[in-house]
């Protein structure tokens, strides 16, 4: 729940979709999720602006910002084609890199020293997969799928919420997607109904760990609001405030080597 704040003359639209568990948009956990407990440490930081949570596809969070309304993502991949009509922040959320989501027969002949090759899988056009509507996962993979755009086995699906994704591959309706693998664990703990069929894979030539930033227009009125973010960032990241936020849901990575020389090393000063 947002603190109460005094009438303000500015209003920012933080747009999301349900996406457990970074975001959860209804449910018990609603507003828990580890990217509403870290944008809840910044906005805490922004007294002078009112503050709302519309509920909203990602492909409409995004052309609202890049239609320049007053509207912000608290953590997108930054890539070149959006940095053309977005400002990004400095990093603000950290992630253990995309996988790709599939039942284990279906990626068997992909599979390499217990690694997937995507560009193997879109090249033989023989595995339906299902790529969630103007989504990024981060620049390695998006140069990937740059080069199979116009594949005809990439359905694109517009998703406000992965449990939907997941279970059109475990009906079979697609063969794979891509997803963080919180998103799978926590879809697979958390819906008895599932199969349990699916599995998570790591994508081969993929570095472990990736960045998200706070996301606004790229106007005069995004740019001040980027300017105060970045202030706030540098401020509060570096406390464990910062990193429990962040880590929410996924516990692990607070002891894992690998995380934490991550967060120290790149997250801190990007």
């Amino acid at each position: 729940m947002l603190p109460f704040y005094a009438p303000a003359n500015d209003t920012i639209l933080w747009q999301t979709y349900h996406r457990p568990p970074g975001t959860f948009n209804f449910g018990e956990n609603k507003g828990q999720g580890f990217v509403q407990q870290s944008l809840q440490m910044i906005i805490e930081q922004m007294p002078e602006y009112q503050h709302e949570m519309p509920i909203t596809t990602l492909a409409r969070a995004i052309a609202d910002i890049k239609a320049g309304k007053k509207a912000c993502h608290p953590a997108l991949y930054i890539t070149p084609e959006r940095e053309k009509e977005m400002i990004f922040s400095n990093a603000s959320i950290l992630n253990a890199n995309n996988r790709v989501i599939a039942r284990p027969e279906k990626i068997l002949p992909f599979l390499d020293n217990g690694q997937v090759s995507l560009e193997k899988i879109l090249q033989q056009n023989s595995l339906i997969f299902g790529h969630v509507k103007n989504r990024s996962y981060g620049n390695a993979i998006d140069d990937i799928f740059k080069k199979y755009h116009q594949a005809e086995n990439i359905l694109q699906i517009d998703n406000i919420d992965l449990s939907r994704l997941f279970q059109m591959i475990e009906r079979e309706r697609v063969d794979l997607s891509i997803a963080y693998p919180f998103e799978i664990h926590h879809y697979l703990k958390n819906n008895p109904q599932s199969t349990g069929q699916l599995a998570a894979y790591t994508i081969a030539n993929i570095p472990a760990y990736n960045i998200g930033a706070v996301a606004c227009p790229k106007n005069a009125w995004g740019k001040k609001v980027i300017q105060q973010v970045n202030t706030i960032l540098k401020k509060i990241k570096p406390t464990a405030e910062y990193q429990a936020a962040i880590t929410a849901w996924r516990e692990t990575e607070r002891v894992n080597p690998a995380f934490i020389q991550y967060y120290r090393e790149y997250f801190l000063t990007h």
